[in-house]
């Protein structure tokens, strides 16, 4: 995932989401052009722009409280958050958190609006004291202004968070809440997934045609960022959804079943345009192990080279490219694949080492499990087929 890595807390990597740099700066810009030339306050520059970027500093603020409290709460409850994203909404924990219950589930998805709402009331606490404790504000000193308009932002900030998230529908921590209700009450984890994204599906939906009808009456902006967000529920709905489908595409399946018995090899001399022509044109999502003599150095696929220059990699080897066998996570043969892959995904790798390793060196790589997943899908459809042929059969002799 994009984020730049700000610290660690709790045990886990904290990055911001690339999107808060357009956020921040509107929030800057629009409130400093506004406090020192609108008509209802004209405060000198130098507080207005401090105003207006201690606001977009404490809204990044309160949007990294908001996702720390899911983690705090998932370590708590035993789960391991290696890495947290921060985002405007919907935060990517929804896909590393794997509650064991449903009230697990709902404990850290409530987390992080309950955090925002306390976050709301104690800055609208300071917002009233600083406002409404201060009389007439035509007599205010300016800094006192300026603390009781920050703390105000801040806590509407809060409160829209706290509010929006418990919408249920995905990516919002709504649709988790809800996901944990359904299990809890049916008892089928798999019920209450599927009964969630099919929410999910009309809130995105009603979202879309009420954000559409207030653009067409009433205020186009705030119309449209409904439209928008309907758009993004849509949109994780149905990613959601097919990810679904392959978890059960893939049930029961392990490691073993998806290996590379026999990965490319190359020596570490190799240049990169080479090794990308001949090596990975027919091997996509592929991966080589990189050897010198008998002694296995490292890994090299798509993830390693798309990040080196096209220009330089004629003169770059794959060894100066590589992972290092040593930082190639390991798997037994007998995992679970569909937690193989989310090892995959997380690490961002085109392969994983199947250990413990034989006579040669076996992998997992993105190119074999997509062929398996292939396979499998030609399997079911033919069995489909068949199926169908039998009722037609049925149907006939009647």
């Amino acid at each position: 995932m994009i984020g730049l890595t700000v610290g660690r807390i709790f045990g886990t990597d904290v990055r911001i989401h690339w999107t808060w740099v357009p956020i921040m700066a509107f929030i800057a810009v629009i409130f400093a052009i506004d406090l020192s030339n609108g008509a209802a306050a004209a405060w000198p520059a130098g507080l207005a722009w401090s105003s207006s970027i201690s606001t977009a500093v404490l809204v990044l603020g309160s949007g990294t409280a908001h996702e720390l409290a899911h983690v705090k709460v998932a370590r708590r409850n035993g789960q391991a958050v290696p890495v947290v994203v921060v985002q405007l909404l919907g935060g990517p924990y929804v896909m590393e958190v794997k509650p064991k219950s449903a009230g697990e589930e709902f404990r850290i998805a409530v987390a992080g609006s309950v955090v925002s709402l306390l976050l709301a009331v104690a800055f609208g606490a300071v917002a009233a004291i600083f406002v409404l404790g201060t009389g007439n504000q035509q007599n205010t000193p300016d800094g006192i202004q300026a603390i009781g308009f920050v703390a105000t932002m801040v806590a509407g900030f809060n409160l829209f968070l706290g509010m929006v998230n418990f919408v249920p529908g995905y990516p919002l921590d709504g649709a988790r809440a809800l996901h944990a209700l359904v299990w809890l009450r049916t008892r089928q984890e798999a019920a209450a997934t599927a009964a969630t994204i099919r929410i999910s599906r009309y809130v995105g939906v009603f979202l879309i045609l009420f954000g559409a009808l207030l653009m067409a009456v009433a205020d186009v902006v705030t119309g449209l960022c409904l439209a928008v967000a309907g758009w993004l529920v849509m949109s994780s709905s149905r990613f959601l959804d097919r990810r679904n489908g392959l978890q059960s595409l893939i049930s029961g399946l392990h490691v073993s079943d998806a290996e590379d018995t026999e990965p490319a090899r190359v020596p570490p001399q190799l240049t990169l345009d080479v090794f990308a022509g001949e090596y990975l044109a027919e091997r996509l999502g592929g991966a080589a192990l990189v050897e010198h003599g008998s002694e296995l150095l490292g890994l090299i696929g798509t993830a390693q080279i798309r990040r080196i220059p096209r220009r330089t990699w004629t003169q770059t080897r794959t060894e100066d490219a590589m992972v290092r066998i040593d930082n190639v996570p390991r798997l037994p043969g007998d995992t679970d694949l569909w937690s193989a892959l989310e090892v995959l995904e997380r690490t961002g790798l085109d392969a994983l080492v199947v250990a413990p390793g034989a006579v040669a060196t076996v992998l997992l790589t993105r190119r074999s499990v997509a062929q398996l997943i292939h396979d499998k899908l030609e399997e079911r459809q033919r069995q489909l087929a068949a199926l169908g042929q039998n009722k037609k059969n049925r149907f006939r002799g009647r």
